[in-house]
């Protein structure tokens, strides 16, 4: 399980540009995957779909001082971002909670999405208010959902909302 997780962990760097935001970092703090637990998820991922137009060919995942870090590159570009993964309670799907604490690579934005791993690829999906599930459920002011809502929406919907909608980014590990 801990390798398909590190592949969603490498498909945040993908969906920072177009993430979500929240007015403070929504975490699941029983269920943050640990320093240790978060070394299994290093590697490198080859990027399969990607939401703009500027798509890196792969993306690195590094442990630094505890903390998960993405990065990658694109034409006259080079992000490194810090992150945090956390399981989905309730989810049968096995959906994780990635989030991007605020940080100049984010604009200062706490950011966060939806993750999902299998043996062969990891989909990340970006939520907002007008997609199906999200609709009605989750709401934004100001460009903003509140971290204790997102929570509380993944809870009850993250199931419903990943069948509902495609993902964004996939992601294969390179096993090569």
């Amino acid at each position: 399980m801990a390798i398909y997780v590190r592949r969603i962990i490498a498909a945040t760097c993908v969906l920072f540009v177009a993430g979500c935001e929240t007015d403070e970092l929504a975490v699941y703090k029983d269920s943050v995957v640990s320093k240790e637990a978060a070394k299994a998820f290093v590697g490198v991922y080859q990027v399969r779909d990607w939401p703009d137009d500027e798509k890196p060919e792969s993306i690195s995942v590094t442990e630094k001082d505890g903390e998960l870090r993405f990065s990658y590159s694109v034409p006259d570009k080079k992000y490194e971002v810090r992150f945090v993964l956390s399981k989905i309670p309730n989810s049968k799907k096995d959906l994780y909670l990635l989030s991007i604490p605020a940080q100049a690579e984010t604009n200062q934005a706490n950011l966060f999405f939806v993750g999902q791993a299998d043996k062969d690829q990891t989909n990340i999906w970006v939520v907002s208010s007008n997609m199906a599930v999200a609709e009605g459920h989750l709401g934004f002011q100001d460009g903003k959902a509140k971290a204790g809502d997102v929570k509380m929406f993944l809870a009850k919907h993250a199931d419903a909302f990943v069948a509902a909608n495609e993902p964004q980014v996939k992601l294969k590990h390179d096993n090569e």
